[in-house]
């Protein structure tokens, strides 16, 4: 899942492999309505897997951002695993991630990156574009069931479907071999166990200080609209989350208000003016 702490864990995984051993990426899950894939710079372009068909075999490690469906009809035998995290927190730091990034950073990922530097229009507007709903709308539970006929490619997901579809999400999670939430202070230790081997502990791919045209106080951005939609946003991952917080997580009646609280004041520290 995009921004779950997922390239730190990922270097972690590959230390001790070859680097042939190992494939990472994306598949189209990520990209709703967007079809120019073939426009794509040769940097990105070889990363990106149309379908679970042209995801390379023979991996030792295979870690990205993939629907679990890719995953599984490619590497059917595999062990799996995945981490969870607070919904909001995970939208708010997936527009600020997003928000951070330079013309030179866009430029690699054009044409696709039309639709990431929507992130720098206010908040409200990024999470209402439906153009967006494949990267903002319970990304979690689209991960978990891509493709499926009730989760729309470019428009958010019907509130009417959501019995059904967080039956089957919830169906989904039993298959992982190893799961947890990114706010479970044992995350690490339990990976280690799992794996009955140490990790090597880094933390990348962190989001960088916000523009300076780009940067707008917290109170002007966190309205009540922008926070009613978030709700929304996340109204079903948070579901899926709290199913496996409750499970992993000992201190779990205080770890959302706790997550919350510092995704705000690292929401702060990124606009703080130079």
């Amino acid at each position: 899942m995009p921004k779950t702490s997922g390239t730190s864990i990922m270097a972690a995984l590959a230390a001790g492999h070859e680097p042939t051993a190992m494939v990472g990426g994306f598949d189209h899950s990520l990209f709703g309505t967007f079809e120019d894939f073939d426009e794509l710079s040769e940097q990105v372009a070889p990363f990106i897997y149309a379908s679970s068909g042209v995801v390379p075999r023979g991996a030792a490690v295979i870690a990205g951002h993939m629907a679990l469906s890719t995953l599984r009809q490619t590497y059917p035998e595999a062990r799996f695993m995945t981490i969870l995290r607070e919904p909001i927190c995970r939208l708010l730091s997936h527009w600020m991630f997003w928000r951070q990034l330079t013309d030179g950073d866009l430029a690699v990922w054009w044409p696709w990156s039309e639709r990431v530097s929507l992130a720098r229009q206010p908040l409200e507007s990024f999470i209402s574009n439906p153009i967006l709903a494949c990267q903002t709308d319970n990304l979690t539970l689209r991960m978990l069931l891509w493709p499926h006929p009730l989760i729309p490619r470019g428009d958010f997901i019907r509130p009417a479907d959501d019995r059904v579809l967080l039956a089957e999400a919830t169906r989904r999670l039993m298959i992982f071999d190893f799961l947890d939430c990114v706010e479970n202070p044992d995350l690490w230790g339990r990976i280690e166990t799992w794996l009955q081997r140490p990790l090597t502990r880094a933390n990348l791919n962190e989001t960088s200080a916000i523009p300076p045209a780009y940067r707008s106080p917290l109170h002007s951005e966190l309205t009540p609209a922008a926070r009613q939609l978030l709700r929304e946003r996340s109204r079903l991952d948070l579901r899926l989350w709290q199913s496996v917080a409750r499970d992993k997580i000992a201190a779990f009646p205080r770890v959302r208000k706790t997550a919350i609280r510092r995704c705000v004041r690292r929401y702060a520290e990124l606009m703080r003016p130079d």
